[in-house]
Order: structure tokens, then sequence, then C-alpha cells
């Protein structure tokens, strides 16, 4: 407060004291989760929760549950999920995580199995090394957008049933989200897609931003109406329509999600919305696509994914597949 008065090393601010930020009250939490599992090792209090005193202590102690299972737990921060282990059963403490470091979407989120481990001192880590879902094509962009991050990567396998399939991900740069041109390149490569596979497989465009939800959709859903091609908005993440129907989210709301075919728009600008976490969304976003995977660009190429153009083709009716 000294500090402020002087205007040296802080801005002056008004400030409510009573105010917390959330990843505070998270440390707080867990602090007070810990002391009340030490406290309820003590027989003398163990045996006296229904006393008036031990009210508090006691509330807390109902919340404990045989398991703890937690998906995506990297998007959590270690304090976070301490505070999931905390209220896992004493005698037992039995607590599952699984997730993908590289695709964590959150500033604060767990970022290496020595977090785990501190969340954890126990815990028995295994990895998981097998794609299921992807094509070769596909599963060796993924591993290269890893290497870009300069992280250790281990490419994971196909599983032998794995299609050999040789469609490249394809590249239209130049082009603003917003415009006629861009949605008339990815209703051609829809109809690409619904040429070679005989019907329309389960398709997503993700797109930055709520606004352009609606506003793609409906100039998409406009541009296929002849193919017969529905296009819904899936404002908020919600998931809407059938798998025929090709829908729209807000890329913010991808995980969870599987597709043949996935279209970012606008990469360029997801970059320079989210500079820190765009290799994270670009990552989790290549790996929700099966077979198909689509990039447009208001200008160029982001620099930081520029190495990996020779990867890129310009469209799928030439692909060795298709032929």
């Amino acid at each position: 407060r000294q500090s402020q008065d002087m205007v040296s090393w802080y801005k002056v601010l008004t400030i409510n004291m009573k105010h917390i930020h959330v990843l505070e009250l998270d440390v707080i939490c867990l602090t007070l989760l810990k002391a009340a599992r030490e406290l309820t090792t003590e027989l003398t209090i163990k045996s006296r929760l229904n006393d008036a005193k031990f009210e508090k202590l006691k509330a807390i102690t109902e919340q404990y549950k045989n398991q703890i299972l937690v998906d995506e737990a990297t998007d959590f921060s270690p304090i976070q999920l301490a505070c999931m282990f905390a209220i896992t059963q004493p005698s037992i403490q039995s607590f599952f995580a699984c997730g993908d470091f590289n695709q964590r979407l959150t500033y604060w989120g767990t970022r290496s199995a020595k977090d785990i481990q501190w969340v954890c001192p126990n815990i028995k880590i295994e990895k998981i090394a097998v794609s299921y879902r992807q094509s070769a094509e596909l599963n060796t962009f993924a591993f290269k957008l890893i290497e870009l991050n300069g992280e250790a990567a281990t490419q994971t396998e196909l599983p032998q049933y794995a299609h050999a399939q040789k469609i490249k991900p394809v590249l239209i740069e130049c082009v603003p989200s917003n415009s006629h041109e861009l949605i008339e390149w990815i209703a051609m490569r829809i109809r690409e897609i619904e040429q070679f596979v005989q019907q329309l497989p389960s398709i997503a465009i993700l797109v930055n931003g709520e606004a352009l939800v609606t506003t793609i959709a409906q100039s998409l859903d406009e541009e296929l109406e002849d193919d017969n091609i529905k296009v819904m908005a899936c404002s908020n993440g919600q998931v809407i329509g059938q798998d025929q129907h090709v829908r729209v989210f807000n890329v913010e709301h991808i995980k969870g999600l599987e597709f043949e075919a996935v279209f970012f728009v606008g990469i360029d600008e997801l970059a320079r919305q989210h500079p820190d976490l765009f290799d994270k969304y670009l990552y989790v976003g290549a790996t929700r696509a099966a077979t198909y995977l689509g990039f447009s660009c208001d200008s160029y190429l982001p620099e930081k994914v520029d190495s990996l153009r020779s990867l890129f083709g310009s469209d799928w009716s030439f692909s060795e597949s298709i032929k």
C-alpha cells in the first residue's frame, strides 16, 4: 500500500480488499482441506466429530469420496487437482486422472508429470501411445505440432486396422473469415469429402469467438442448400443437430469432440488472440479430426507453424485415395 501511494512498483488502483482471485481461493480451499485431513487423523477429534465445535470439520469429511476420477486433468491447476485428491477417503486414497499435457487449454493448467506427482506423490503414471482415430497423415501432422513447441514428443502408434489414406491437410491463405470466398472454399472441400465417402460424415467448423458461429453457419448453410447439406450453429459449445449436419463451434469448445473432418477458420487470428495457447488449440483441433483437416488464414500462415507448409495441400480432389 505504501508503494502504491508512492507510485512505485505498483499501479495506482482502487482495490477492494474484500475481493479475491479465483486461483487464490483455490489455495485457501486446499489449505482448509489439508488441515481437515490432518485433524481427522487424530483419534480424539475423529471420535468427537458430532460435537458442535467440530461442525465445520464434519461437513468437510462428509464430502469424502471412495473414488475420484478427473477427465481433462491438464486443464486444472495442480492446486485444483490437489483439492480433488484431498476429498478422497483417507483410508483408500483412490484417485484417477487422465489427460494430455499437449491439450492443456488453460494458462494455469497442469504442465508435467512432476506437477501430478506433487498432487499425489504415490500416484502411478501410465502412458498411452496408440491413436485410435486418426489417419497416418494427421497423426504425423499432430506430432510435428508438438515438436514445434520444443517439447519432448513420442509419436503415437496407429492400430493395425487404421486405413492407409494419403490425404493431406489443406490450407487457404489471404481469405478473410467473413468473406464469401472462404465460404465457397469450405463448401467445395465439403463436397469433395461427400463425393469420396458417398455420404456426408461428421464435420466441424471451428471459428474464433461466439460472434462468428452464427454468421459462418448461416452463410455456409445458404451455400450448401442446393446440396441438401444442413449447417448448424452450435453456440456456447452446445452440440446440436445430427452427424450428417455440418456443425460450427467456437474454437474454445473443441475439447471432447470427434469428427471425420475439421476446418479451422482464421488460425492467424487465433495466434494473435491466444499467443501462449495457440499451439495447444491447434493441436487439440487437429486431433479432433479423423481424416480431413482444413485451415484458413485471414492473411498468412503464422510464423510459428510456417515450417509445416510442405505438409499442406490446396484441396482433396486429387488426393491419391480419391483418385
